[in-house]
């Protein structure tokens, strides 16, 4: 990758941020509601997705998001009555879900944790109005905080001596942005119980990418922590390492990222340079992955 290259890159990706930044004053803040109204649908839209979907049978935005968390809960294994710890959940709609899709076993705890205030605040509305009757039973605890615990934070779901250990832990579409996620993956663990499962739709690469692709997207971009950027054998190595049992690293790249692409360069030409850089990404191996791993049952 060459010195210019980089810098083409890099403008185009910086504009598209600046344009997010500009419209909605954070890039992870309301800029997700116009990409979940569909034609024909209401106006505001019913669903507040923010992740890049799962393609295989649909062309329309709410769908593929919905069916990536549907196959993501899959990988979690959950359970009817289970605990489930869900990091990440943008404003809720992965909350929601769990609240009331027919075919989600129906958690008695459900934990939330995200990192920015406007997305706690919108998460604890919209559960807060289908916890009765939707919700049978189930209790909700919802945190605003970063992913992963840090020593002398209180009220954190990971921290040590928290009231539950959890028999799911979830993560759609974020532990890339962790810091990091290796430290997510080690106190996910310390927190599930026996037999629990950690799963999470992620980013890594098919190869070790060049250290000026590293620097890129860790130094110039910040889209990437550098201790996250791995190849998919050490994704998988990494949650062995730690204790993990029944790994499984897979790669759904084909139904996430050329769907996402497509759908985003109806919406504009800044959208257009952004799709344009997911695929110079991925034909420099970014993946996109559905990553678990479960904490051995006790012997």
């Amino acid at each position: 990758m060459s010195f210019s290259a980089i810098i083409v890159f890099s403008i185009l990706l910086a504009c598209g941020a600046a344009y997010l930044f500009r419209r909605t004053g954070d890039p992870y803040g309301t800029f997700h509601i116009e990409l979940n109204k569909v034609p024909g649908g209401p106006d505001p839209p019913q669903t507040e997705w923010l992740n890049m979907g799962y393609w295989k049978d649909t062309a329309i935005f709410p769908e593929a998001c919905q069916a990536l968390a549907l196959r993501l809960f899959r990988a979690a294994a959950l359970k009817p009555q289970g605990r489930v710890l869900d990091v990440g959940h943008g404003s809720g709609e992965s909350l929601v879900l769990q609240l009331t899709h027919l075919d989600v076993p129906r958690p008695a705890v459900l934990c939330g944790i995200t990192s920015l205030p406007s997305h706690y605040r919108r998460s604890r509305e919209r559960v807060g109005g289908i916890l009765s009757p939707a919700a049978g039973t189930t209790a909700v605890r919802l945190f605003e905080g970063d992913a992963v615990w840090r020593v002398g934070q209180r009220d954190h779901p990971l921290a040590p001596g928290f009231d539950h250990t959890f028999d799911s832990i979830l993560a759609l579409d974020c532990a890339y942005h962790f810091e990091t996620r290796q430290v997510f993956l080690r106190q996910s663990f310390s927190r599930l119980e026996h037999g629990g499962r950690v799963a999470l739709a992620d980013i890594c690469f098919s190869h070790a990418p060049n250290r000026a692709l590293t620097f890129l997207l860790s130094r110039v971009l910040r889209v990437l922590r550098r201790e996250n950027i791995v190849t998919i054998e050490e994704y998988e190595q990494r949650l062995r390492d730690i204790g993990y049992e029944d790994v499984e690293i897979e790669d759904i790249t084909p139904f996430v990222l050329p769907g996402f692409r497509n759908f985003l360069k109806q919406r504009g030409n800044l959208w257009k340079a952004f799709t344009w850089s997911l695929g110079w990404l991925q034909g420099h191996g970014m993946r996109f992955v559905i990553a678990r791993g479960t904490k051995p049952p006790l012997r």
